[in-house]
């Protein structure tokens, strides 16, 4: 990567982690707290992952994660007669057993962190890069710990927070990454076709199995003629500690129980579904994560509305005209394509757009740095 002249502004990969997590408090759970109690923790701060503090070894050990809460109800749901539904539901690794040897009531939430083995505890010393970072969440991973010292974490680093800084410094952003930026989703192979989608009344257990079995963290709630009506995520399985009945419920009940104390906490309703046309940019699809918060982004088309027709999106009127998106960024994008690009209720789900897609192509589109095979980017503790 080439470095910038005297005065110039420093690429935005070359910022040290350590800047993306200055004055964070630092969210951690003791590793002998209850399962309930780090869904607490979740729930409260509005997070997807804690880090497990052994207070007796003064260390980290392990991170606890939704993924993490619905590999453990599978399997307990398989232990007590259901056939289980994947690998990793099934008991085969001793992680596994030893959770499943003990009862549910007051489990110790360090006996199923990492179960799913999708999001282990990474760390990374502060001098790491974004451009180091950003290739580990390329690969999939949602978040590092930015480490202090041995014992001490500095701050988490997260899909999120460097997708918003890359989205704050498009100044900084090489030709190729404002390319990127104005390119439509279906120029960058995001209108897929294949998106895993369910009925709203389909069981809870039944989601969560696909969930883990396509190694996804969002499915599209469709009706019969596959409209889109709604979206169950991973982090909605966090509310199951505070209303274990809807193991037994549907989807639609779970995203309404979601909603209710995502409400309750925040003193507004919350939309349960983003979305945004093939034709639209990922300009525009950066804004409007980063102003809703959300983590992905459904991609939709006209659905079919029974004549052999699809209804057609409005045509641009004057591209000229530009607005803010988002309140968090002095980014624009043309007033037009507000109309042109945003879906609507009812279309048909062809793709999704995640933290974790925008971050690969933000890697592909970066200069290219000295390689240095020696050094771990991210380790695993």
């Amino acid at each position: 990567m080439d470095r910038p002249g005297l005065g110039a502004p420093a690429h935005w990969l070359l910022t040290p982690a350590s800047a993306l997590v200055e004055n964070q408090a630092v969210v951690q759970v003791d590793a002998s707290a209850s399962v309930e109690d780090a869904c607490d923790a979740l729930i409260e701060h509005t997070i997807q992952s804690v880090p497990l503090y052994d207070a007796r070894s003064h260390s980290y050990v392990g991170m606890f994660d939704v993924h993490d809460l619905a590999a453990y109800i599978l399997a307990r749901r398989g232990s007590v007669g259901a056939r289980p539904r994947s690998r990793s539901s099934a008991g085969s690794s001793p992680l596994m057993r030893r959770a499943l040897s003990h009862d549910a009531s007051g489990e110790p939430v360090s006996r199923i962190a990492d179960l799913s083995h999708l999001n282990p505890f990474y760390s990374v010393v502060p001098e790491t890069t974004v451009a180091q970072v950003a290739q580990v969440f390329a690969k999939g991973a949602h978040r590092v710990a930015v480490m202090q010292s041995e014992r001490a974490i500095r701050g988490i680093l997260s899909q999120a927070r460097v997708v918003r800084y890359f989205f704050e410094h498009c100044d900084r952003a090489t030709p190729a990454e404002l390319r990127l930026l104005d390119s439509p989703l279906a120029a960058l192979g995001l209108v897929t076709r294949d998106v895993v989608q369910v009925a709203p009344d389909t069981p809870v257990l039944r989601a969560l199995s696909l969930l883990e079995s396509h190694r996804v963290t969002s499915l599209p709630l469709v009706d019969e003629a596959r409209r889109l009506v709604g979206s169950l995520s991973l982090s909605d399985v966090k509310y199951l500690a505070r209303e274990r009945h809807m193991v037994n419920a549907s989807c639609r009940e779970l995203v309404q129980a979601a909603r209710f104390w995502q409400g309750v906490r925040a003193g507004q309703d919350r939309a349960a579904v983003f979305s945004a046309r093939p034709q639209a940019t990922l300009r525009y699809v950066l804004a409007k994560l980063i102003a809703t918060g959300a983590h992905r982004i459904w991609v939709v088309e006209p659905a079919n509305d029974g004549s052999g027709a699809s209804r057609e999106p409005p045509a641009p009127a004057n591209p000229a005209r530009r607005a803010s998106v988002s309140s968090a960024s002095s980014q624009t994008v043309p007033v037009d394509d507000l109309a042109r690009c945003a879906g609507e209720f009812g279309d048909s789900v062809c793709g999704v757009v995640s933290l974790t897609d925008i971050l690969r192509l933000l890697v592909d589109a970066a200069p290219r740095p000295p390689a240095d095979p020696e050094y771990n980017y991210a380790t695993m503790d």
